[in-house]
């Protein structure tokens, strides 16, 4: 079967006694602009002196800061919200975004929901909220196959790799939020066992219209798929149904008191009074087209290497999986034989969630460094700034996905530094030029590393890790067991690292 022609087939693969005259026809939608009338407009109105190309924003470096912009987002919203994610949970803070998405579609607000299909949601979940008429939500590049999913892989397995990894939400037109954070517990520093050091940035200005024809471009595409396709709801949400989930549930109380007290965050107060003073400069949003899972086209890759090739002195570089294979080490290893400054943070054994991707990882090391790269990586218990006191994680692990290029450029997206992100999945990020804050967060890496991260060195010919901080060297991978190194050395001797 050719690429996605099982579109073509979903009222029989999927619907089972429906008919293809059952489905409601696919209709292109698009943004509706900037609304002037909004209260966030209102709220982010441009400084004096701004220049109009000019795009500001507001770096979100912590799990609840991140999820407080974008319920403020949506509880702001008047007009529309177009909300874009690789993974949204049905976990506690998921639950949360959904209750607040759906206040603001009863409000009025139209809701477009794209969702790629990797979810752990109930189709019928999906498919009830979207029966709300100011809510519609899409699937990108679905599984044929909805209660085997395993089968869709064993047929289909060269499709279903191919993934939509990029992250935004956009609201009235006004304000969107992109960066390397999903939807779930571990990405806003609630109740979880593993808490992901990540980073987006809420951005107004231009930009904001650049990153609504990035949604329209992935929501109009024949890769989306409407949810009323795949399945229908017999039931509307309704006033009763929420009132009781809330009362089941108890979500407000969760997020109102005891350790996650939203009014103990100092945005909150911030948000109420007004207070947001956003970093404004030249912007430029970066994203590969949603074909690119069909023809392997990345235009996002091409703009990358544009800004890297014009680097001149320094590139740090922050990328949770960081798979450089032979090419892009020997990329690195010539930039810095040329005299160019590279920093690399990724994560360690211990901190990193898919071990294989460290298998691979760990082939490239020795060279890197012998070059004069400094190659760090993340403790397993790096301690993650937030000011709820207790996260409740046993583990922490390095998710952000960030450029510092020239001290003056900030690159920030869903981008891993990996085979996966380049040739398979699309992605999305945007560039800010604006050196005031790239030297300050430079700084503020700098003493991240120190106290949250080894450096790698080499001594007598072998690999160590130093403890900067302590002093403390250690001559094996930190943190971590016999299986786990064992597992990591086996995935590297494995031919899959394009699938990394």
């Amino acid at each position: 079967m050719k690429k996605l022609s099982f579109v073509a087939l979903f009222a029989f693969a999927l619907m089972g006694c429906e008919s293809d005259s059952s489905l409601t026809p696919k209709v292109e939608t698009y943004h509706s602009g900037y609304h002037a009338s909004s209260s966030l407009a209102a709220f982010f109105k441009a400084e004096e002196n701004i220049p109009p190309n000019y795009s500001g924003f507001f770096p979100l470096q912590t799990g609840h800061d991140a999820l407080l912009t974008r319920l403020a987002m949506i509880e702001s919203a008047s007009h529309s919200l177009d909300v874009q994610y690789y993974i949204f949970r049905d976990d506690e803070t998921s639950q949360l975004l959904i209750w607040r998405i759906y206040e603001a579609a009863e409000r009025g607000v139209k809701v477009r929901l794209l969702l790629d299909d990797m979810q752990s949601r109930k189709d019928s979940d999906i498919a009830y909220l979207n029966a709300h008429p100011n809510i519609e939500v899409r699937l990108f590049n679905p599984h044929q196959y909805r209660y085997l999913r395993m089968l869709s892989w064993i047929t289909d397995g060269d499709r279903l790799n191919r993934r939509m990894h990029n992250k935004s939400m956009t609201a009235d037109g006004v304000v969107s939020v992109v960066g390397g954070r999903n939807i779930g517990n571990e990405y806003f520093s609630f109740k979880s066992d593993v808490e992901f050091g990540d980073f987006d940035v809420l951005m107004n200005g231009p930009v904001v219209e650049e990153t609504q024809v990035q949604f329209d471009t992935y929501w109009n595409s024949r890769f989306s798929v409407p949810m009323a396709w795949i399945q229908k709801s017999d039931r509307v949400p309704s006033r009763e149904d929420i009132a009781k989930w809330r009362k089941v549930s108890e979500i407000e109380h969760q997020f109102t008191s005891d350790t996650y007290n939203f009014e103990t965050l100092s945005l909150y107060e911030d948000i109420r009074n007004n207070h947001i003073a956003l970093n404004w400069g030249d912007a430029q949003l970066l994203y590969d087209l949603p074909e690119k899972v069909d023809n392997g086209q990345s235009q996002m890759i091409d703009g990358l290497v544009e800004l890297l090739v014009n680097v001149e002195h320094t590139a740090v570089i922050v990328s949770p999986y960081f798979v450089p294979t032979e090419v892009g080490t020997q990329a690195l290893v010539n930039a810095a034989e040329r005299g160019k400054q590279i920093v690399i943070l990724t994560n360690s054994l211990a901190s990193n969630d898919v071990f294989a991707v460290h298998g691979w990882y760990a082939k490239y090391r020795k060279e890197l460094i012998e070059a004069g790269i400094e190659l760090w990586e993340m403790k397993a218990k790096a301690k993650i700034e937030h000011q709820w006191s207790v996260t409740g994680s046993s583990r922490s692990s390095l998710h952000a996905k960030v450029m510092m290029l020239d001290d003056r450029k900030l690159f920030v997206g869903s981008m891993n530094m990996d085979p996966r992100s380049a040739d398979l999945n699309t992605e999305m990020a945007v560039v800010f030029d604006h050196p005031e804050y790239v030297l300050k967060a430079k700084q503020g890496l700098e003493g991240l590393l120190v106290t949250s991260a080894y450096k790698l060195e080499i001594e007598d010919d072998e690999l160590v890790w130093r403890d900067v901080g302590t002093g403390e060297v250690f001559d094996s991978e930190p943190d971590a067991g016999f299986l786990l190194r064992s597992g990591a050395w086996l995935s590297g001797l494995l031919p899959i690292e394009n699938w990394l």
